[in-house]
């Protein structure tokens, strides 16, 4: 009969508890997952068409069947030693179309809460070799974040009886709130039910079959009984392990004494025993080798780069004094590993990047000194489950140690397991990266069965279409435009550097018709002084260093990329007078580009270093009033700045009106910024080359701009230049001048969106992109930017100069922006841009020019998802609290705020704090609704971080501005905010204003207005929910404003 009529009676053991929770809300309806075999396939959600309808909605279609049957249909669920099967609860077409609606999805409907029900019911039949631990059992698995349900044996009260049988439908039923854990405790989302393998160690794993899934709050009666441990009879015709294939080379015929020896089979094994912060991984820090710690099986994954293969090292990596290891890898007792005795080496693994005359390999290296390496193995064949390595899935490998002993070396005495790249083809390119995902590494005595018949959905192994028509490469976090010889415009050259020489260039070559790569084995320098070519691009896969010997320097090009394992360096020698200029020329191509990522300077998981000469003065205040119509600056002391340097001077009027809601434009305002040439030095006295414009007021600050290293956009670049680094690798730029970079605007965020071609089929990291909509102002091209960078960077000395919207910015990244000078940035001079990032910013010197939207951060955040944020023209921008920014000083003109924090947590609290080195330990790699709750009032500025000694004297509507510092109840000291002096020289504004904040604690802080009359209000409230701002042991002093306190205050 049909599961639809059934007898709504419960006497299951624990129900009492299901039915109060269920007494807190309205009774569902009950709802089937699995009825028929109807519900084996996607279907439709809306009247649209989904070529995704008819999608299987097994978790593993090989080894998940939906079957018809004259009585009942069921699933049918063949287990192996490394493989559960289950069905899939989610939405399998979304994505590509607007809205993000689900347009097909799996019975009921996608990711369904299963706590809006009281149980789960099903009948079973179940085969198997069961004991003690093996069993039949169930777990569920959550969309994201990706956590597990408890794993239940269907054994005991959840079934009837007591036990499953292999002949006869068996009724289960499982109140929901089992399942539930601390992780997840309310059971949403759900994504798969899997009906579980018992692991490796068992070569007959459960083989069920089931039907009429279903959610209800009124389950059928059962009769628990007595748990047996029993084995039901080995299943006949449902074998679930293929016969084996021979291994490669006979088994040795050794007796073992002790059969499995694991080396890596969790997350704590990937470090050294007595020092876990010491990693066992070969190759960790350059390769970026990570590891996932999953509730099902860890596992770890390598990416070697063309160059260098990684891998696990084994025995003691350091000694004492007294020659004693205090520092042990496998096996963790400070010996050597021997595998001279042992038979089979084995894993679970999964592989991208797999390419024709590209397999994925392996080795192991030792012996003593000189080191000796084993025979290489093709994970491949019959060494893999199905004869090859896939995407979608581990698979089992095993291979004789006999095949990897050579005549040399029987493999004792070991050093490291590595796991190879396959560098370049003949033509010298690289093949596409392999990553190996790898798991239950050990050797062991115990022959190992692999499957030997591939399945018949097994994915296809490789490309299927023309590399050519792939136009992307997928690097770390985004996609960027594939460069090579065979893609250039037919007029166009591609020079190769070769002997660690730059290539010869025909001077008559036009703009932009010239491409030089740098293969990774050379080592160029470029030093010329009188290269007029205008580069198309520059590839950088070895190393290249361009600094002066004995001229000035200037190179041009669109566009200036470094490649994974490549080195940047662009320097100038200490002492030495000669400079280096790197002017970006260059055009957009929306065809080839359409994200807008090219013309600048890009470091995609390379090494960038930028470093002129070290700036000792960076700015000198005055000692008197530079008046208009002088050539004449009188700095406090002399200062150690050259002729024929730049001084920026800030703008000082007083009294604007930029309280006015149509300001500037009401107001005949004017930019008041402007530069000096120095002509002439005598002490403390300056002469400038041309006339002031405009007075500068007295102990303003004189900014030096003047650096031996300059990048730039030139004046006949199309479009303006960027400087951005990615990934893996090294970011420094150090004492350089930038110019006129960055071209993300402060209209409304319009980003290009994109997509793979997905059907088309390339190595993997490689796609055509389709482009739905070509955006007009691309996020993140801003001056300098560290996007998403997993290495501790440094913005140290520079001087930015006007820039579109953003100067220095640490996205998702570690930077200590240090003793920087930032002049007209229009959106802000230091963006933290997601709220992860905990490098200091310390001692820099902004100076506004009136620019950015000159709206508040609260008008686009919900439209824009939380993207388009300080736009309206800021100092200091932060979107967290973890960084210290201290020292800093502001003058000029803000749009809004010299500082800024805007802490909401929305659209940010999933983000993950980079695992990079100065990250405090309790922080990296943490998600930061995880920190929150670790402080009992709360995360404030001074928890890691803190706003100290920082000031502006300029013109602003807000001197500090702080929205969304939520506090504890019971807090009695909020953030605080420590010896800030903020001066306004505006008609009106404020001093410090809150948004949707309680609580501060002011510590040494002083409030100035300046111009008489003034309606400047020192500290405004916006609304907090009914509150009122609380300043408790206050050390605040408010001089010349109108009043001290508004709005909610």
């Amino acid at each position: 009969m049909k599961f639809g009529c059934i007898v709504l009676a419960t006497t299951l053991a624990g129900g009492s508890a299901a039915r109060r929770l269920r007494n807190t809300r309205r009774l569902r309806e009950d709802t089937f997952i699995f009825d028929t075999v109807a519900d084996g396939t996607a279907q439709a959600t809306t009247a649209n068409t989904s070529d995704k309808v008819g999608t299987s909605c097994s978790t593993d279609d090989r080894r998940v069947k939906f079957m018809d049957d004259d009585d009942q249909d069921y699933m049918d669920i063949t287990t192996t030693k490394w493989h559960s099967g289950g069905y899939r609860m989610d939405c399998v077409d979304k994505g590509s179309h607007t809205g993000w609606q689900c347009w097909a999805t799996c019975s009921p409907f996608p990711n369904p809460d299963f706590m809006e029900w009281n149980f789960l019911t099903f009948e079973a039949k179940v085969s198997g070799m069961f004991d003690s631990i093996c069993k039949p059992t169930i777990s569920l698995k959550k969309r994201w974040p990706s956590y597990s349900s408890n794993v239940l044996a269907l054994e005991g009260e959840y079934v009837d009886g007591g036990s499953l049988s292999d002949t006869v439908w068996t009724r289960v039923v499982i109140p929901i709130a089992s399942l539930s854990t601390a992780e997840w405790p309310n059971v949403n989302g759900v994504k798969d039910i899997y009906f579980r393998n018992c692991g490796t160690a068992y070569s007959v794993n459960p083989h069920y079959q089931i039907r009429g899934l279903l959610l209800t709050d009124d389950p059928p009666t059962i009769s628990a009984g007595e748990v047996t441990t029993e084995p039901t009879p080995q299943p006949t015709g449902h074998p679930t392990t293929a016969n084996p294939t021979k291994s490669p080379s006979s088994p040795p015929t050794v007796s073992p004494t002790e059969p499995y020896w694991p080396i890596w089979n969790e997350a704590g094994d990937s470090n050294t025993l007595e020092d876990p912060s010491y990693t066992c991984f070969e190759q960790k820090e350059r390769l970026g080798i990570t590891v996932e710690d999953n509730v099902f099986q860890d596992y770890f994954t390598i990416r070697p780069d063309p160059w260098v293969s990684g891998g696990i090292k084994f025995g003691c990596q350091r000694k004492d004094a007294n020659w004693v290891c205090d520092r042990s890898c496998f096996p963790f007792d400070g010996s050597t590993p021997d595998w001279s005795e042992k038979l089979y080496l084995t894993f679970l693994a999964k592989v991208e990047g797999a390419s024709p005359g590209c397999t994925p390999s392996m080795t192991v290296t030792g012996g003593g000194w000189p080191r000796l390496s084993s025979n290489k193995i093709f994970l491949e064949d019959s060494y893999v489950d199905a004869g090859s390595l896939v995407t979608s899935e581990f698979r089992r490998v095993a291979i004789p140690l006999d095949d990897m002993r050579t005549n040399e070396w029987n493999l004792n005495n070991l050093y490291a397991l590595y796991f190879h790249t396959c560098g370049f083809n003949e033509e010298g390119s690289a093949y596409p990266l392999l990553t190996y995902h790898v798991s239950d590494l050990a050797v062991t005595n115990n022959a190992i069965d692999v499957i030997s018949m591939p399945p018949t959905t097994s994915p296809t192994p490789y490309v299927t279409d023309d590399t050519l028509l792939a136009t992307h490469r997928f690097i770390h976090t985004n996609w960027y435009p594939i460069f090579a010889p065979n893609r250039e415009p037919a007029e166009n050259s591609w020079l190769v550097a070769e002997n660690d020489a730059w290539p010869i260039v025909d001077s008559s070559a036009p703009s932009h018709s010239v491409t030089v790569f740098i293969p990774f084995d050379e080592n160029v320098i470029f030093s010329a002084a009188a290269d007029s070519t205008i580069y198309d691009k520059i590839i950088v896969e070895g190393s290249l260093t361009i600094r002066p010997v004995d001229a000035n320097v200037r190179i041009a090009a669109g566009t200036i990329i470094v490649e994974k394992g490549g080195t940047l360096n662009i320097l100038t020698e200490e002492n030495s007078e000669h400079t280096v200029t790197v002017e970006i020329n260059g055009a957009l191509d929306d065809q080839a580009d359409p994200e807008e990522m090219m013309v600048g300077i890009l470091a995609l998981e390379g090494s960038l270093t930028i470093s002129g000469n070290e700036v000792h003065t960076k700015m000198a205040p005055l000692s008197q009033t530079a008046t208009a119509g002088s050539n004449v600056l009188v700095i406090n002391e002399a200062a150690e700045f050259a002729v024929g340097g730049e001084l920026t001077l800030p703008d000082t009027q007083e009294g604007l009106n930029v309280g006015h809601w149509n300001f500037p434009a009401c107001c005949s305002y004017t930019d008041q910024t402007e530069t000096c040439t120095i002509a002439a030095i005598d002490g403390n006295q300056i002469t400038c080359e041309q006339t002031l414009m405009y007075d500068h007021a007295i102990s303003s600050n004189a900014a030096y701009i003047s650096r031996s290293v300059v990048i730039r956009t030139s004046e006949a670049s199309t479009d303006r230049g960027h400087i951005l680094h990615t990934g893996a690798g090294k970011f420094e730029v150090r004492n350089a001048r930038v110019e006129h970079l960055g071209r993300t605007s402060t209209d409304l965020i319009d980003s290009t969106v994109m997509a793979p071609d997905g059907d088309l089929n390339f190595p993997p990291g490689q796609a055509k992109m389709i482009v739905s909509h070509q955006g007009s102002n691309q996020i993140a091209r801003y001056a300098v930017h560290a996007h998403h960078s997993l290495v501790e960077a440094y913005f140290s000395g520079n001087a930015v100069l006007p820039v579109g919207r953003d100067g220095l910015v640490a996205h998702n990244s570690r930077v200590h922006i240090l003793d920087n000078i930032v002049v007209g940035a229009n959106g802000t001079g230091i963006f933290l841009e997601d709220g992860t990032e905990t490098g200091p910013v310390l001692n820099n010197y902004i100076i506004g020019r009136g620019g950015g939207s000159r709206g508040g951060d609260d008008g686009r955040f919900s439209s824009q998802s939380g993207t388009d944020m300080a736009h309206g023209g800021f100092g200091i921008w932060c979107r967290g609290k973890l960084a210290l920014v201290q020292g800093n000083h502001a003058e000029g003109h803000f749009g809004v705020s010299p500082f800024a924090f805007f802490v909401h947590p929305n659209f940010i609290s999933d983000k993950v704090i980079p695992d990079v080195q100065g990250t405090p330990a309790e922080l990296a790699g943490k998600k930061l609704k995880d920190i929150e709750p670790t402080h009992t009032n709360g995360l404030q500025l001074q928890s890691y971080g803190g706003f100290v000694n920082n000031s502006a004297v300029a013109t602003f509507q807000v001197g500090i501005d702080l929205s969304y510092f939520s506090v504890g109840a019971d807090d009695e000291v909020g953030s605080i905010i420590q010896d800030a002096f903020i001066k306004n020289l505006a008609l009106n504004g404020r001093g410090i204003s809150t948004t949707h904040s309680r609580l501060f604690t002011l510590n040494d802080v002083t409030i100035q207005g300046t111009v008489a009359a003034n309606t400047i209000t020192g500290i405004w409230c916006n609304n907090c929910n009914g509150c009122t701002l609380q300043t408790p042991n206050t050390t605040l002093v408010i001089e010349n404003v109108a009043s001290n306190r508004g709005g909610n205050c």
